[in-house]
């Protein structure tokens, strides 16, 4: 702007010998310059630039993309409100996150966690580097690994009349009815003649074993096929089943013996 106002007084300074034009133009020429080089100094702590330069520097600095490192925190933030207060370890947090990204892990987190909340009527274990959340559809708790397939739910559903099968109905509520799924997946129930159940008495409260497969006809197409472990236990009217799933193709006798462990440790209160 200091530049404009110097050369328009320049301008209107009268010239009226035709030999002192060339001066008065080479007057006007360092008068801007000298402006210019001021703006310049003051604007950008003496660097040189113009306003326009460094506003355009600005702009682009503005719109660069974020990093990985900024992507990885934004992710970390996220997954620490997924997950449920005292859930989990850092360690476990970060691994959800590299793994996410492909990126390399820290050592798992070995052994259990012992899930007990106050405010819940049931408490077992679940391996220590897995993520727990609850589960935002409907009263329960889901937990996953996140670097296969395999996953375990703790489901609440209102208990079967009398007479009704409890081991059918946690079947159902476990795999999940098509309804619920929504799209275009199929879910086959498998037959009651595929469903293993054993009864126990521990503790002055009946719980029921069950060890069943399942299929599901994907969108595309595709058959998966799970496995699955579970223990089911009523209380107050209400049926709380702990389900675990692994697919078949990679279900191996460490999974068998991880769920059957995380079965075997839960107890109604």
């Amino acid at each position: 702007m200091a530049a404009r106002v110097a050369l328009s007084a320049c301008s209107r300074r009268p010239v009226p010998f035709t030999g002192a034009k060339s001066q008065h133009r080479k007057h006007c020429r360092l008068t801007v310059a000298a402006t210019q080089a001021a703006d310049g100094g003051s604007g950008t702590g003496g660097s040189g630039g113009s306003s326009s330069e460094v506003a355009d520097q600005r702009q682009q600095q503005e719109v660069q993309p974020p990093r990985r490192r900024e992507l990885l925190l934004s992710s970390v933030q996220l997954a620490v409100l997924g997950a449920m207060p005292g859930s989990e370890d850092g360690r476990t947090i970060l691994n959800s996150v590299l793994g996410a990204y492909g990126l390399p892990q820290l050592k798992a987190t070995p052994g259990f966690r012992v899930f007990d909340d106050p405010e819940e009527p049931f408490t077992f274990d679940y391996p220590a580097s897995w993520v727990r959340r609850k589960n935002t559809l409907r009263q329960g708790i889901i937990i996953s690994d996140f670097n296969t397939a395999d996953k375990m739910s703790l489901e609440v559903f209102p208990q079967p009349p009398a007479g009704a099968s409890l081991a059918e109905a946690a079947v159902l509520k476990l795999i999940n009815p098509a309804a619920e799924v929504g799209g275009n997946s199929r879910l086959e129930l498998p037959p009651a003649s595929r469903i293993r159940s054993e009864a126990r008495e521990l503790g002055g409260k009946a719980y029921t074993y069950l060890a069943f497969p399942s299929e599901t006809i994907t969108r595309s197409g595709y058959q998966v096929r799970r496995r699955h472990v579970a223990v089911a236990a009523t209380r107050r009217g209400s049926v709380y089943v702990l389900g675990c799933s692994a697919r078949s193709d990679q279900y191996d006798a460490a999974k068998e013996r991880l769920f059957q462990h995380v079965v075997d440790s839960f107890r109604l209160l």
